[in-house]
Parts: structure tokens; C-alpha cells; sequence
């Protein structure tokens, strides 16, 4: 409770139960559970991205792209809502795509590149 009297502001009093101690009581506390409060909104869930088997950018194409949209919509994989469950993964993985790391796209996607490219052999000559 703030009361100006004169020149100066009083924060509380003993008498209305805001005194000093509680004060120092609430700063106290929210030092301490502030950090802690921020822990428990930072995610260490990395951010993931859907990569095409192929190895074709999905965002180069637009008829990959709207392919990509519909697919995403059809097996509920849509990444922004949460991790896909398994069956949207199984779903998607039966389109041709892979769920990756973002930070791993372009690697990802460059391997299955140059895989897709790459003459099948066989042993047999």
C-alpha cells in the first residue's frame, strides 16, 4: 500500500501488514523462483522440419510445396501444434518424407539427394 505524505512515499506499515519484512519477503522470492519460472518456459525440444526422401527441396517447387501442404493436412503432421505421434510420422514417411532436426535440413536433405541420384548397383556386374 502506497500513501504519499508530504515529500515522501510510505510503502506500508507493520499495522496493515506490509511492512519491511514482508517486502524483503517478496523480493526474496522472486529472486529466487524467477530464473526457475524462466526454465520452465524454455523448451530444449529442438525444432524439427519435415525433408523429402527424394531429396528435392520442398520450398523450390511450388507444386512440391502445395504437395507438401496437403500431405502435412492429410496425416495431421502439421509441426506447429505440437510433435507429430507416430501415426502421423508413419503417415508421413509413406509420402516420401523424414521428420529431421531443423539445424540438420539441408544436410539431410543433400544426403537423400545425392542418394535418390546415385545408379542402383547391383553385385552381380
Amino acid at each position: 500500500m502506497c500513501l504519499n505524505r508530504g515529500m515522501g512515499v510510505v510503502v506500508g506499515t507493520e499495522e496493515d501488514g506490509f511492512g519491511p519484512a514482508r517486502w524483503v519477503s517478496a523480493l526474496c522470492s522472486i529472486v529466487v523462483l524467477g530464473p526457475l519460472l524462466g526454465c520452465a518456459t524454455t523448451s530444449s525440444v529442438p525444432k524439427m522440419a519435415w525433408v523429402r526422401t527424394d531429396g528435392r527441396e520442398i520450398a523450390a517447387d511450388l507444386t512440391l510445396l502445395q504437395q507438401w501442404k496437403s500431405d502435412v493436412a492429410t496425416c495431421n503432421a502439421n509441426l506447429d501444434t505440437g510433435a507429430p505421434s507416430e501415426t502421423a510420422r508413419g503417415c508421413m514417411a509413406q509420402k516420401g518424407y523424414v521428420l529431421v532436426r531443423r539445424d540438420q535440413t539441408e544436410d539431410v536433405r543433400a544426403a537423400y539427394a545425392v542418394g535418390s541420384s546415385a545408379p542402383c548397383r547391383t553385385d552381380d556386374g
